[in-house]
């Protein structure tokens, strides 16, 4: 801890990054702290806090500088204190819930929750919802919230890396670019004639240069360099616009500006490579232009035509965002919202395997068992243990609990069909037989027109909000 301390006294504080590693580190030491201080520890939790307190203490020496000591520009590159930070922060994180007692993990559940949907992409079979962690007992649910958490940050570290190796291959690409276009402006300032960029424009011998336009003009060194600078103008116009669709981040990688730093050189090489077609006559119909202001006008927009180009990168990036927390990629489904059982509700009890033997919470007291008529915690589509010796429903319309999600009345049953398909229905490539065996043991024998009608003991009018429900 004293290197750490000693870090933090000399060590610049104008990254961000760094302020968030050093608040939540103190967060989870005081959190340790306290679970001490309830002394009630077993020796396995004694030694996760051990380790908890290694996680803490690596990672401040990273932010801080202290270890590792990368050079400046390795560091940069490399993101090798910005790994070593957050790795070691988020790998205590997910040992802390070893340390929270049973109200303080079941109050973590929304939190874990948000933190995987928001992490982990939306068809991800590692994601859980809120009612399914809550149902599990105590001795399930620790392990269970401890890999959530855990697959979350390992998810977020590796599209951190990812974002940063996409950020070096641009910088690189927009360096050799670079490179390129000074040697050809080095090579074509000793020699004009080798990229002559001049136009005759018929008019008593006036000869149009991006430079000037006189009679008898010839090539000179400065074309080069003014059709260079008129592309790169051209460049960075389009990288403004191309930035302004870009949604920022709290990444440490600069992911938009090494996009824009890219355009510059590429669209000083597009104008000079748009120039030399024109001269070559392999545009057709556009094999001349007529003054000085043509051709500065024609490289500054070929310039920014190496948008077209760029587009694809832009289009990458935009991707690589959207997967990090906050991105659409990472969004959870609609309606996918559950609702969270008191921290204090008995957990059902664990079956013959271990495992919990419902999803739902237990009857109430004084049920003297399963409630008659309740509605089945299957999935839609999928008919519970036992429903082969179940009879047919006789009466009353559909629960509401019976849907995963609300329905409008005036659905139709393709409509249903659509929507228990977008929700993630475990049934949803159910055959037609299935389906009509289901709908025979729900409604009974259809008629002649193979038409479900609802029960024949149904005397009163189904709800607001269930008519074509059947």
């Amino acid at each position: 801890m004293g290197a750490a301390q000693g870090g933090e006294a000399t060590a610049p504080r104008r990254r961000i990054w760094v302020q968030q590693v050093a608040v939540e580190t103190n967060r989870l030491k005081m959190r340790v702290d306290a679970a001490r201080a309830r002394g009630d520890l077993t020796e396995p939790q004694e030694m996760v806090a051990v380790g908890i307190d290694g996680f803490v203490e690596r990672a401040r020496a990273a932010a801080f500088r202290d270890d590792p000591i990368p050079g400046r520009l390795a560091n940069w590159w490399r993101g090798t204190l910005v790994e070593a930070a957050y790795r070691n922060m988020h790998s205590a994180r997910s040992a802390m819930l070893d340390l929270y007692t049973d109200a303080e993990l079941r109050a973590e559940i929304p939190m874990v929750v948000a933190r995987a949907n928001a992490t982990l992409h939306r068809d991800d079979p590692r994601r859980s919802t809120i009612a399914e962690l809550s149902a599990l007992p105590t001795a399930r649910l620790r392990p269970r919230m401890r890999r959530l958490v855990g697959d979350s940050y390992e998810k977020l570290d590796l599209e951190h890396a990812q974002l940063r190796s996409f950020r070096n291959i641009v910088l690189l690409a927009a360096a050799f670019l670079f490179v390129c276009v000074v040697v050809t402006l080095v090579f074509v300032t000793r020699n004009p004639s080798w990229v002559p960029l001049c136009f005759d424009t018929g008019r008593e011998k006036i000869i149009a240069c991006p430079s000037r336009e006189l009679a008898g003009a010839r090539p000179s060194a400065p074309d080069i360099l003014v059709a260079t600078a008129m592309g790169g103008l051209g460049g960075a116009f389009a990288a403004v616009l191309s930035i302004r669709n870009l949604k920022g981040t709290a990444n440490p990688y600069d992911v938009p500006v090494a996009l824009a730093v890219l355009k510059f050189p590429l669209g000083a090489m597009t104008a000079i490579l748009g120039l030399v077609a024109i001269k070559g006559g392999f545009a057709p119909g556009l094999s001349n232009l007529d003054n000085q202001g043509q051709i500065l006008a024609y490289a500054l927009l070929f310039g920014f035509s190496q948008q077209a180009l760029s587009r694809l990168l832009d289009k990458r990036a935009q991707d690589l965002l959207e997967g990090l927390p906050g991105g659409e990629a990472a969004a959870p489904l609609p309606n996918s919202k559950a609702e969270v059982l008191p921290a204090d509700a008995p957990a059902p009890d664990a079956g013959a395997d271990g495992g919990a033997t419902g999803a739902a919470p237990a009857p109430g007291p004084g049920s003297g068992g399963p409630v008659e008529g309740a509605a089945s915690t299957a999935p839609a589509g999928v008919a519970p243990p036992g429903a082969e010796e179940e009879a047919p429903r006789t009466s009353g319309p559909l629960p509401e609990k019976d849907r995963p999600v609300d329905e409008p009345g005036t659905a139709t049953q393709q409509d249903q069909f659509d929507l228990l398909r977008d929700t993630g229905n475990a049934r949803k490539d159910q055959s037609e037989d299935e389906e009509a065996e289901l709908l025979r043991k729900e409604f009974g024998t259809p008629d002649a027109q193979g038409i479900y009608a609802a029960p024949a003991a149904a005397t009163t009018p189904p709800p607001t909000g269930q008519e074509g429900q059947t």
